[in-house]
Parts: C-alpha cells; sequence; structure tokens
C-alpha cells in the first residue's frame, strides 16, 4: 500500500506508480519512470506542489501532470489546519462529496490521511493546461461573478439540507467553527497594529465594535437549511477555462468544506472579489440568479426573502473570520493585502446590508 508522502522528495517514481495503480488511474501496466516536483501557489494553510511524469508505456489515462497536496510547512499553519480539521475537510469532501453534487472540480486520482497528526496527501488533476487561476487582490467584474453564482447552485442544490449530512462530524460539528469565532476578540489588538496602515477608520471602528461579539456568531446565524458550503469560495480558489473544452470555472481548495447556512459562499465571494461599486450595483441580480438556479433545480420553502436573510446574516462570515486567520498564518505580503481587501469589502458589506444588528 502506498504511503502518505511528507515531502516532495517522497513523490518519487515509485510513489506515483503505487498511488496511481491503488487509484484506478494506471491499469495497462504502465510506470512512471520520472518525476519533477516544484511548490506552486500561495496557499497558507497547505503545500501545494505541481509534479510533471513520464511513464514506460503508453496510457491514455496515464496524466502527464498532477497536482499533489500536502500540509504547510509552517508549523503554526500546519497546527491551525490540524485543529480546524481543514486537510480531513478536504480530502473528506473529494471521497464523499464530490462524487453526489455537479459542481466543477479537480478529479481526484489518489488520498490518504490522519487526521489526528494533519499528515495527508490528495492527488488531484492539474488543470492549468486549460484554465487560468483567478486573483482576489486585482478583483473581477459582474461577469465572474455570475459564473461563480452558477457553480454554488451546482454543488448545494443535489444536497440541499440533505439530512444524511448531519452525520458526518467532519462537515456537521461546529465546534471548531466556534472555537475559530471564540478566537477574534483575543486577535483584535494584532490585527488593528498590523492592518491599521491598510483600511479606513470606519473599518478599524468596525472592527473594534464586533470582534468582541464575534463568539456568538454562530449560534445566531447556523440555522437551517444547510447546504455543504465551499468556505473560502474566493476566486484564488476558481479556475476560469481557456479552452473550449474546459469548464467556464472549476473549483478548487476545499479546505474549508462545511455545513452552513446557504449564502455563506456568496457573502464570501461578495466580500473579497468584487468592488464596493459593482457588488452594491450588481448584488441583487446575482443573488436573484443564484435563487431563480435553486428553484429550477428544485429546491422548494426557501423564498427570495429567505435568501436575503441568510446572505445578510452571512455578511458577518467573512469579516469576522479574516480578523482571527489574518493573524495567525504564516505572514507573507500578498496574505496581507488578500487580508486586508477582505475586511475592506466585507466591512462594507456589513454596514449596507445591516448585519451588524445580528450580533446585537
Amino acid at each position: 500500500m502506498t504511503a502518505i508522502a511528507d515531502t516532495l522528495d517522497d513523490l518519487n517514481p515509485e510513489w506515483f506508480t503505487g498511488a496511481l495503480r491503488e487509484g484506478g488511474t494506471l491499469q495497462s501496466g504502465a510506470s512512471v519512470t520520472s518525476v519533477t516536483s516544484r511548490l506552486i501557489g500561495t496557499g497558507q494553510l497547505g503545500s501545494v506542489a505541481l509534479a510533471e511524469l513520464t511513464y514506460d508505456a503508453e496510457d491514455a489515462r496515464a496524466p502527464s501532470s498532477l497536482i499533489v497536496k500536502l500540509p504547510s510547512r509552517d508549523q503554526g499553519s500546519r497546527r491551525l489546519g490540524v485543529v480546524m480539521g481543514v486537510y480531513e475537510a478536504e480530502v473528506r469532501f473529494y471521497r464523499e462529496i464530490a462524487p453526489r453534487v455537479e459542481v466543477a472540480s479537480p478529479r481526484m486520482h489518489w488520498s490518504a490521511l490522519e487526521p489526528e497528526t494533519g499528515r495527508f496527501t490528495l492527488v488531484l488533476d492539474d488543470l492549468s493546461p486549460s484554465a487560468k487561476v483567478g486573483d482576489m487582490v486585482a478583483g473581477c467584474g459582474p461577469e465572474r461573478a455570475a459564473l461563480a453564482f452558477s457553480e454554488l447552485v451546482k454543488l448545494q442544490a443535489p444536497v440541499w439540507d440533505d439530512p444524511g449530512l448531519r452525520e458526518r462530524a467532519w462537515l456537521a460539528d461546529v465546534s471548531r467553527l466556534q472555537m475559530l469565532f471564540a478566537a477574534v476578540e483575543p486577535a483584535i489588538g494584532l490585527f488593528t497594529e498590523r492592518y491599521r496602515d491598510r483600511l479606513d477608520p470606519e473599518h478599524l471602528a468596525l472592527v473594534e465594535r464586533l470582534g468582541p461579539k464575534a463568539a456568538t456568531f454562530p449560534a445566531k446565524a447556523w440555522t437551517p437549511p444547510f447546504v455543504v458550503a465551499h468556505g473560502d469560495y474566493r476566486l484564488d480558489n476558481m479556475m476560469f477555462g481557456t479552452l473550449p473544452d474546459a469548464p467556464p470555472v472549476s473549483i478548487i481548495d476545499w479546505q474549508g468544506t462545511r455545513l452552513g447556512p446557504p449564502l455563506l459562499d456568496a457573502a464570501i465571494f461578495m466580500g473579497s472579489c468584487l468592488s464596493r461599486d459593482d457588488r452594491r450595483h450588481h448584488e441583487r441580480d446575482l443573488l436573484r440568479g443564484y435563487h431563480d438556479g435553486l428553484v429550477a433545480r428544485g429546491v422548494s420553502g426557501f423564498s427570495f426573502a429567505d435568501c436575503w436573510e441568510s446572505y445578510r446574516r452571512s455578511a458577518l462570515y467573512p469579516f469576522l473570520l479574516a480578523i482571527a486567520v489574518s493573524v495567525t498564518l504564516e505572514r507573507t505580503e500578498r496574505g496581507d493585502a488578500m487580508w486586508a481587501r477582505m475586511v475592506r469589502g466585507s466591512a462594507d458589506m456589513v454596514q449596507d446590508v445591516g448585519a451588524a444588528d445580528v450580533l446585537d
């Protein structure tokens, strides 16, 4: 049996041959003869490697390149990944949820997991030959936002409020969520010191006003119906097709997968990826399109008024989340820019939709 890979050095030809045979990708007897691996991306909770492979025989199913995900090399980020269950969540999403939903995401070739230690390896399709990753810092317009919202319908509708999902502890247990939001208040001082020059005074004032109340947020926002939420639904976790046969958008990085309110992912996207003016101008049209998509796929008992209320409450999620997580992960220049954008955008959203009174 193929063992969990801990480093890039473990990703040798013998390892890939075993993993791809166990996963059913190699079925012709072909073997991997050479591997070139390098770290890519800017993930803060995990390491992502691109592996290029050659084989000793032709096999139409044999990929020339693959993505391999491993735990973060930074010990602080890795500890957070274990405590928050993000490594387990991503592996289990591909194993248990992806086969049941219609959202476009990479194919999983092999996986292994030790939830208690944080050791895991996940081998996925490399989408880069036919798609390009989005950029949250640069943002996007309403056209790409509409694509992102259409994928939410494909993720949510097939398992909408499925009671069986509530029995999966890795997906439905709110204790880790409560722990995360309890960490917001203690993080306010360091957050304010680090991001003071990147935020407007009104944004910092909202942090100081709502941050101390963050621990009450899950109890007030986590109400049915429940859907499978990506939990980090941003442009950086989306790949947009560049070739005609590629999906218009594919969703990657499922470490934040959890059961949550329907508009959680929509609020994350609105608050972090659209400019304030675009969000204000297109907000209701995007939500209408999303709601119409749910209805067309058979979701009932969820009116547009319900949709808006879920969105209003969920607006607090990216705002509060960013305060705690931004000062916990390994610090990078891009990370600082990303978290500052999320706080600015979601703070404006919280104020515009009147979400603050959820915590009052």
